[in-house]
């Protein structure tokens, strides 16, 4: 077998299946003169071999870094000067990536990490973009004339370790991301401001420049929407939610399958908007939609999935069973997915990591009631999730899925305020997320919903740990990306504070329509006010507050940000406002919360809530 150490350069063109929708003769016409009067000699000015062509896109290897990343600006610059003129939607351009590494020589073929990496980090370029591994710009960042932005370390899928990736520029000014460990306002940097531990005040626009895990325009990406419920019985919708649900969790076990969260679908069950608008909004080349209904003990599901860039349908079926082989008709619509996404092999590996939840239907309908009731901040609604997944582990007690909401919502009566024994429900949460992970230790809800309750019981290793090893099987589940970032954010030192902004920020970078938005913005406030950014905390809080008034939490880290500032009134009026919103959770309350997240520290708690003893409200 040979080997050879080279530069993989991965390219193909943006949109193209809506291109040759709007113009197929034109669009292979104008890629194929561009191919052959521009870019092939390109490629070979610069002693570059054309490895494939793939459709719309190429594989090319150099013996030279420099002369890869030399072509590739060439190349973009080339492109878009041909493309002046033109309409925006018809014009060609190119997204590519380049990395060094290790390959397989094989004929005339290459194979290995070395050309995975650089395929991963052609999807991460933007629109005429090239996007570079570290490997890549230590080579050339002396030798080659170009601007750069540094995006620091990106985690993508079925590659074990992060990539330190660069956008390399021509004509702008260089940029380097809030979190890069040599940007001039990172959190360790020589001389920047308020270090050690102040990173760029931009939070969220910094982070546009670090992305994690996305949707994008990837291959493979794919949203389940919540079903229809056609069922007369208005109580029957939490079957079209949880039928949804769990598909989501089967498909999010399949090799190179993207799969957008169930809160990112959400918002969209009641939305009048035309799916395509929704398809763009979320960046999607696959959809799952489907309907639900149940008479009786008799289940009708009919499923459909779509292809978005030719609207075209690849599948779709109905099922009458009965009630109880609902679990069935879920494992069958995920493997007619995966058949269709990647035929066998993906199928062979999705059976090897699926599992299945439960065989009681009773306790499996009472977890999705559960989950669905619990969304309200109050009391009652707790109060009734907490009973429906009580009855549910009562039912199956070998159920991971009950056991983990049962802990969810213990933690969540304690963190609000509500549980007339807190301690008491903190020991039950740790107990049944401890029994969930006996169950499941592979399952990501589990291992959020532990990093939550482990947190909140002042673990603070046990918890990073779990919510690690989350993002790391689902990277793109950004609820658990979410709750990592507080972790860190909340409970650390200064390292691990600095990387919980990282966290906080890409993900509102990557997802800005995200329905955990409103709490990413409370996380970051908190984050801030640990660094006395208390005019970000004041941003941050405010924009929680904004889309979501009724959540008490963020009115309380506003008030506390305006008490450190001196504006005393304001801070008043704000506690106010949290009080209106959730009478239990007190300030002493979130003294109490903040000193367990921090492990215990009561100076920390101090530090945290000085801003309220100053309006004289703790």
């Amino acid at each position: 077998m040979e080997r050879r150490l080279a530069a993989i350069l991965v390219a193909d063109v943006v949109g193209y299946s809506r291109l040759m929708g709007r113009d197929e003769a034109g669009t292979l016409a104008r890629l194929t003169g561009l191919r052959r009067g521009f870019l092939e000699p390109l490629i070979a000015e610069h002693a570059g071999r054309i490895v494939k062509l793939m459709g719309d896109g190429l594989l090319l290897e150099f013996a030279s870094v420099v002369d890869a990343v030399t072509c590739a600006l060439a190349w973009q610059a080339g492109v878009d000067e041909r493309g002046q003129g033109m309409a925006e939607e018809d014009a060609l351009r190119f997204r590519i990536g380049i990395n060094l590494g290790d390959v397989i020589v094989e004929g005339e073929d290459i194979y290995g990490d070395g050309v995975n990496v650089a395929a991963r980090l052609e999807a991460k370029a933007r629109p005429g973009g090239i996007c570079a591994s570290r490997a890549v710009f230590e080579q050339v960042r002396n030798r080659v004339e170009m601007d750069y932005e540094d995006l620091g370390e990106l985690m993508v899928k079925n590659i074990v370790q992060p990539i330190h990736a660069y956008q390399l520029l021509k004509g702008q000014a260089p940029a380097i991301a809030a979190n890069a460990p040599n940007a001039p306002n990172a959190p360790n940097a020589p001389n920047a401001p308020n270090a050690p531990n102040a990173p760029n005040e931009e939070g969220a626009e910094g982070a546009a420049r670090a992305k994690p895990p996305r949707l994008e325009e990837a291959r493979g990406s794919i949203a389940v929407f919540p079903f229809d419920s056609l069922s007369p019985d208005a109580g029957d919708a939490y079957l079209a939610d949880g039928i949804a649900t769990e598909i989501i969790s089967l498909l999010s076990r399949v090799p190179d399958l993207r799969v957008a969260s169930r809160p990112a679908t959400l918002p969209y069950r009641d939305r009048s908007a035309d799916i395509w608008e929704i398809v763009r909004e979320l960046q999607l080349r696959y959809v799952l939609t489907g309907s639900v209904r149940r008479a009786g003990e008799r289940i009708r599901v009919t499923a459909e999935l779509t292809e978005t860039a030719e609207r075209s349908q690849l599948w779709s079926h109905t099922y009458e069973r009965q009630l109880a082989d609902l679990f069935a008709v879920q494992d069958e619509i995920a493997e007619a997915i995966v058949i269709a996404f990647g035929g066998e092999y993906l199928r062979a590996e999705w059976r090897r990591a699926r599992h299945r939840p439960t065989g009681n239907m009773d306790a499996w309908g009472l977890v999705q009631k559960a989950r669905s009731q619990n969304l309200p901040v109050n009391r009652a609604a707790t109060g009734e999730a907490l009973g429906w997944a009580q009855k549910a582990v009562e039912l199956d007690p070998g159920y991971a899925g009950g056991h983990a909401s049962l802990a969810s919502i213990l933690m969540q009566r304690v963190i609000n305020g509500f549980s007339e024994q807190p301690e008491d429900d903190r020991a039950a949460a740790l107990a049944a997320v401890e029994r969930a992970a006996e169950l499941a230790p592979e399952d990501p809800v589990v291992l959020r919903t532990m990093g939550n309750v482990w947190s909140n019981c002042g673990e603070h290793a046990k918890a990073l740990q779990a919510l690690r090893r989350a993002v790391e099987i689902a990277p793109f589940d950004f609820h658990s990306w979410g709750r990592l970032g507080r972790t860190l954010a909340y409970g650390g030192g200064e390292d691990e504070l600095s990387e919980g902004h990282a966290v906080l920020d890409r993900i509102l970078a990557s997802a800005p329509n995200h329905p955990m938005v409103p709490y990413w913005h409370y996380f970051k406030a908190n984050a801030c006010l640990r660094e006395a950014r208390y005019e970000d905390a004041v941003r941050f809080a405010r924009k929680s507050v904004d889309a979501q008034p009724g959540y008490a939490g963020a009115w309380i880290t506003l008030a506390n940000a305006l008490g450190q500032l001196g504006r005393l009134d304001e801070a008043r009026a704000a506690m106010d406002r949290a009080l209106r919103a959730n009478p239990a959770l007190t300030p002493q309350h979130l003294a109490d919360q903040i000193r367990i997240l921090a492990g215990g520290s009561q100076d920390h708690a101090d530090e945290s809530l000085a801003g309220l003893k100053a309006a004289g409200l703790l």
